[in-house]
């Protein structure tokens, strides 16, 4: 598959434009207050839209939230409500179903721990999703430079870039699920 250089250099300069301003909320940042399902679906879409596909429309629906508290991968609402908790869960939820499949999800996110232990959890995810941004952004990057400061219009080498990209996906995706297989089974 043939790619234009140039149109593959504003993508990528535009997700990293796009990931240097995109902000996913740390623990105190989260709405102090209770939310109602339909201000969760608002809020959640907007905190994770740097996942979205730039074709895709809603990210999250009430289903699939329900769906995560009928197979226990998050807590329960309280009287219809939404806190912090639930938030930071659907939030780690839907962006780590972008690569792992819900049963990795599951058993990388317990359900049954403490308040506490959930926000050391979701600060430390959204702490290393942020190193994980800077580092995939600095790797493609190192990878492309020398294709798209090239005056020519080697579509082998550009080609081979997007093939890396994807490569590297699987690989780190392969590593995730071998490192949560390690894990005690409770």
């Amino acid at each position: 598959m043939d790619y234009n250089k140039d149109e593959l250099q504003k993508c990528f300069i535009n997700y990293r434009d796009f990931l240097s301003t995109s902000r996913i909320p740390l623990w105190d940042e989260l709405p102090k207050i209770d939310l109602y399902m339909d201000q969760v679906i608002e809020i959640i879409n907007d905190y994770i839209s740097v996942f979205k596909n730039f074709n895709d429309s809603a990210t999250i629906t009430p289903t699939m939230i329900n769906n995560y508290v009928k197979h226990k991968i998050m807590p329960a609402p309280a009287k219809k409500k939404y806190s912090k908790i639930h938030l930071a869960y659907i939030i780690m939820i839907c962006v780590l179903k972008q690569t792992l499949n819900i049963s990795t999800i599951q058993k990388l996110l317990p359900c049954d721990v403490t308040e506490e232990e959930a926000k050391k959890t979701y600060d430390s995810f959204v702490k290393n999703q942020y190193k994980a941004f800077a580092y995939v952004l600095q790797e493609v990057e190192k990878a492309a430079k020398p294709v798209f400061e090239s005056n020519s219009e080697d579509s082998e080498k550009i080609n081979s870039i997007v093939m890396q990209v994807a490569a590297s996906a699987n690989i780190l995706k392969c590593i995730t699920e071998n490192v949560i297989g390690l894990m005690p089974k409770n």
